[in-house]
Formats: C-alpha cells, sequence, structure tokens
C-alpha cells in the first residue's frame, strides 16, 4: 500500500493516546475517517476539529472490551454502507499487579479488547479489503510483547499474541494486496500507564511521544514493513533482551517493575 488517499480508514481507540495522534496524521480531504471509542464527548469534537480541516469524519462510540463488540460495531458500519480499506488496531488496556490481585472480570475484559475483538475486527474486514486490494492493516502491540513481564503478564501476552497474528497475515495476504503491519511502542506519554495502575517512576524519561510513535507506524504500513518498533532505543532494547537467558530477563523486569506483591 503506497498511500492513505481515498481510503476508508477504521481507527479503533481513536480518542486518545496514539489512536487520537494517529487520526490527526491522517488530515486529508480525499479520505474517510471513522472513528471508534468509549468517549462520546471526546470524538465528538475531535470529528468537529477534523471536519474543520476538510477532513471527513464520522465516530462510533462502542467498548471494544465487551462480549461481541467487534461484531456489532461492525454491522453498524455496515448498514450505515461503510468498507473499510486500511484497519488501524489500535484500541487497548493494560493492567498493573501480581496476576492473582487482578479480578478475573478486569482480566477477561483485557482479553477481549487487545485478542478477540482485534482478530474479530480484522476477520471481519479482510473479505472486502481482497475485493478492493490496496488495502491495509496496522495492529499496534507493545515491546512488552517480545517477552514476559511480571505484574503484567497477561498484557505482555496479548501483544505477544499480536505480534505473532501480524507477521502471519502479512506472510498470508502480502500477494493479494493486503499490507499487515505490527507496530510495536515501547513507553510512551499518554494515559495508559496511569490507567493500568503502573509505576512511571524511572520511565519518563524513555517515553515517546505519542505524535512521534503515531508517524513511525503509519509509514511503516506504508513502506510495508512486517514489524516496526518505535524509537531506536527501543527497538536495541527489544533485540538486544533476547539474546539475554530468559531467568536473566524475567529477574531484571520483576525488579524494575517490583512493588506489585505488596499491593
Amino acid at each position: 500500500m503506497k498511500t492513505f488517499k481515498h481510503k476508508t480508514i477504521l481507527i479503533t481507540g481513536a480518542s486518545s493516546g496514539i489512536g487520537e495522534a494517529m487520526t490527526y496524521q491522517l488530515i486529508d480531504p480525499t479520505v474517510k475517517l471513522v472513528l471508534v471509542g468509549r468517549s462520546e464527548e471526546k470524538l465528538r469534537a475531535m470529528v468537529a476539529v477534523l471536519e474543520a480541516r476538510g477532513t471527513w469524519a464520522q465516530a462510533y462510540v462502542a467498548d471494544l472490551s465487551k462480549p461481541g463488540a467487534a461484531e456489532e460495531l461492525f454491522r453498524r458500519l455496515s448498514e450505515d454502507g461503510y468498507r473499510v480499506d486500511v484497519l488501524i488496531n489500535n484500541a487497548g488496556a493494560g493492567k498493573y499487579g501480581r496476576f492473582d490481585t487482578i479480578s478475573l472480570e478486569e482480566t477477561l475484559a483485557m482479553l477481549r479488547l487487545n485478542l478477540e475483538n482485534l482478530v474479530a475486527l480484522t476477520h471481519l474486514c479482510i473479505p472486502h479489503m481482497l475485493k478492493r486490494g490496496d488495502a491495509g492493516i496496522l495492529n499496534v502491540a507493545s515491546t512488552a510483547g517480545f517477552q514476559g513481564i511480571p505484574y503484567m503478564a497477561v498484557y505482555a501476552a496479548t501483544k505477544s499474541f499480536v505480534i505473532a497474528f501480524s507477521e502471519a497475515l502479512h506472510a498470508e495476504y502480502a500477494d493479494k494486496g493486503i499490507t499487515v503491519t505490527c507496530l510495536c511502542p515501547g513507553p510512551t506519554a499518554t494515559a495508559f500507564q496511569e490507567r493500568a495502575g503502573m509505576p512511571v517512576k524511572g520511565l519518563r524519561r524513555f517515553m515517546e511521544s505519542p505524535e512521534k510513535v503515531a508517524i513511525a507506524g503509519l509509514r511503516a504500513l506504508l513502506r510495508g514493513e512486517v514489524l516496526h518498533i518505535s524509537g531506536t532505543p527501543n527497538a536495541l532494547t527489544a533485540w538486544l533482551s533476547q539474546l539475554a537467558p530468559r531467568r536473566m530477563r524475567l529477574a531484571v523486569t520483576r525488579r524494575l517493575l517490583g512493588g506489585a506483591e505488596d499491593t
């Protein structure tokens, strides 16, 4: 895929963070932006800004952590006549804490948001993409997906799935006109850490801006990359960590994120 022009682009998690930053990077009078998020007020404000800048946009309020949310969203889109050419699966959430201290309800909601509805939306959108060709899917994972992360066990595991899933789909559809790219940000200056209840002391100096991550991800999709780790330091850390023994990696990560045992 060489351009976003004349495409209908669906962005989940569009009302904040990386998703919001991507939305504003896609301002263009030839595109249709379909924004999905939980905050109706924020989405409506974004639509007003986009329209004032000459870009067509439509908001859909949806909580993708709910069972069947992807299917319901796709039904609404289809009834309104939309066919998605570019799917940006950005919505995601994490929860910090020792595994047994996080409620099962929160854990299952995270799995639905980070995995189930991402897979469902992808499955539902691909038939049209195959007919159109020149389409794209950008899945937002995390550098956390390259190893197990103590105190964020489920979150890291979901991102590992997204990486492997994206790589496989890239191989399946690269010769069929659909580019599939996985974006792996490191620590990013969004509300993610606060919502997850993560300690951020010591992380702030390593954080990238959501705008920088958004630009890197969108460019990677247009270049047809399989996997893109945003930021050179993050890329070096991710790749070098693979050279260390697993026991050592887990011990270091546990020390960095320690404190959850007291929660």
